[in-house]
């Protein structure tokens, strides 16, 4: 990540007779990747590289789309478009057309008008013109975690080789921001599960009778509430591959003594 950065902090100024802002611009740089290391939410992470990405290079759109397991864009980050704007658009990009070739070749790409490109799909009903374009990977470790892109630079201009050095050098550090905040979200998970054992441990030895219904929904319970999950069910092997219900809590939750096929279920 650092000799990504420097590489392109030299490229900047190298070229700073030419760019009387070149300093300035830097210092944005900089005050961004601070700004990044100071969250420890993933979520916040991603938001915070959006919109320093979108201050850096004059963007009046941005978007961070999140590349799943299927090579596909499994989440959407999104700067420039409000709510109501978003729902009207609807179904939010799975990576067709130009996000879909940054996925295939991730390596920084500009544009001086995106619906020109070759493989460009167009846009939904009531997606916002845009026309100038910048996209980047960032890069977790040497994994491509998703893309930043970037339209409608301000004043109608066209994105700088400049403004690509800027938004890969901040891509970069945004890969060990999101690499950070991961291990921060991942001990809170195990504290949390730690903490929570702990607690039904000492709950259950208290209780009359350990193996009774509600002691399943005591277990249940907890297992719900640190999970973050909408559904939890203790089932028990029933034979013929066949799970019986024995507590179930949360969003369509199952009645005690329900059986579930093994073979339908979601592991």
């Amino acid at each position: 990540m650092r000799d990504r950065v420097e590489d392109r902090l030299r490229d900047l100024t190298a070229r700073g007779d030419e760019l009387p802002d070149t300093q300035e611009r830097i210092n944005g740089l900089l005050a961004a990747v601070v700004a990044l290391a100071e969250d420890l939410s993933l979520e916040a992470v991603l938001d915070r590289l959006v919109r320093s990405a979108c201050a850096l290079v004059g963007a009046k759109y941005g978007a961070l789309g999140v590349i799943g397991d299927d090579r596909t864009l499994s989440h959407f980050i999104t700067v420039g478009i409000d709510e109501e704007g978003i729902r009207s658009i609807g179904d939010l990009p799975t990576g067709h057309g130009v996000l879909g070739l940054l996925i295939r070749e991730p390596k920084p790409l500009r544009l001086h008008d995106l619906g020109q490109h070759p493989i460009a799909s167009g846009f939904p009903r009531n997606h916002p013109p845009m026309k100038t374009f910048l996209g980047v990977p960032v890069r977790v470790r040497d994994e491509v975690f998703g893309n930043l892109y970037l339209t409608e630079k301000f004043g109608g201009k066209d994105f700088t080789p400049e403004d690509e050095d800027l938004a890969v050098a901040l891509a970069a550090a945004a890969g060990v921001a999101i690499q950070n905040a991961r291990l921060f979200e991942d001990s809170n998970r195990r504290q949390r599960w730690l903490e929570a054992g702990m607690e039904l441990s000492s709950r259950l030895i208290m209780a009359s009778h350990p193996g009774d219904a509600d002691s399943l929904d005591l277990v249940a319970e907890t297992a719900l509430k640190v999970s973050d999950s909408a559904l939890a069910v203790i089932a028990v092997p029933a034979g013929g591959g066949v799970l019986r219900c024995q507590s179930s809590l949360g969003v369509q939750g199952l009645q005690a003594g329900q059986e579930i096929t093994v073979s339908a279920t979601v592991s």
